[in-house]
């Protein structure tokens, strides 16, 4: 009987122990979380304040929250037309890079070749060279091509350095596809390009989600390209969002209710493809 005691004093001290150790860890995560969100929530505060409570010192933390302020956002400046072109620009320039990317990505995987180093490494180069570096040539070749402001100048100026990230990635993404499997396709008939089309890229579609949404949050946040590159026609959300501010103030509610507002379609999207996107990012991870 005492055995018995004394065993169930044990089990009950390892769980008691287990449960102190789940709530420390779950905390310390709640924490970290709360921290990396803090900003996002500040900015869904302000959005719902007025301009006068915004500015408030100390801080308001109850006040009667103002909705109305994300339909002002919304129809303030051609904020809604904004929102509208960085949709298509984003949209645009995503597909064109991973249809661009696919090819170029199979050969640098498949094919080895005279340059294969040095062109390989051209694409890190490139996609860490500073954006400021390209916007005056840019600026000079698109007036000689009536490419400025324009939905198509923004979706190819984009590829500058999405297309080669893209490149790398599927390149990676490909090689974790046996060989041997497309070889069984190329005994049936079938080409590179069908064994591409109908075997590897359906397998390598949770890392084409994961390189689509890296590529399409850095076009959807990109302020200095629509800045140097469009005015009126192809103007984007953030470029928008600037405009909010005034004759030496800045109007914060409206102009945080922007931010949420441009925030919300990358949740959604996220949302939407997240469990591609965690297949795509832990792809390769453990190879057999």
């Amino acid at each position: 009987m005492r055995e018995i005691i004394e065993a169930r004093k044990k089990i009950g001290s390892r769980q008691l122990k287990k449960l102190i150790s789940q709530t420390a860890i779950y905390t310390l995560l709640s924490l970290i979380c709360f921290f990396f969100l803090f900003p996002l929530i500040w900015t869904f505060v302000t959005s719902l304040k007025t301009t006068q409570a915004a500015f408030a010192i100390p801080p308001k933390w109850f006040f009667l929250p103002q909705w109305g302020n994300y339909f002002k956002a919304w129809v303030a400046k051609g904020f809604a037309s904004a929102f509208m072109n960085t949709l298509i620009i984003g949209a645009g320039s995503c597909f064109l890079s991973i249809l661009l990317a696919l090819p170029a990505s199979y050969a640098f995987a498949r094919h080895k070749f005279k340059g294969f180093t040095t062109l390989g490494a051209s694409f890190i180069a490139i996609r860490l060279l500073p954006e400021m570096l390209f916007i005056i040539p840019l600026y000079i070749i698109y007036t000689w091509l009536n490419l400025y402001d324009t939905h198509l100048g923004l979706i190819l100026v984009f590829q500058i350095f999405n297309l080669p990230f893209a490149i790398w990635v599927l390149k990676g993404f490909i090689e974790q596809v046996p060989r041997e499997i497309e070889e069984t396709a190329f005994i049936d008939g079938c080409s590179e390009l069908g064994a591409l089309t109908r075997i590897t890229l359906p397998l390598i579609a949770p890392g084409i989600a994961a390189t689509a949404i890296i590529a399409f949050i850095v076009i959807w946040t990109n302020l200095l390209y629509p800045l140097s590159l469009a005015y009126s026609n192809a103007e984007t959300a953030p470029l928008a969002i600037a405009k909010f501010k005034g004759y030496g103030a800045f109007d914060w509610p409206l102009m945080a209710a922007g931010s949420i507002l441009i925030t919300l379609p990358q949740l959604v999207f996220f949302i939407i493809i997240q469990r591609h996107l965690i297949k795509g990012l832990t792809m390769g991870a453990l190879k057999g």
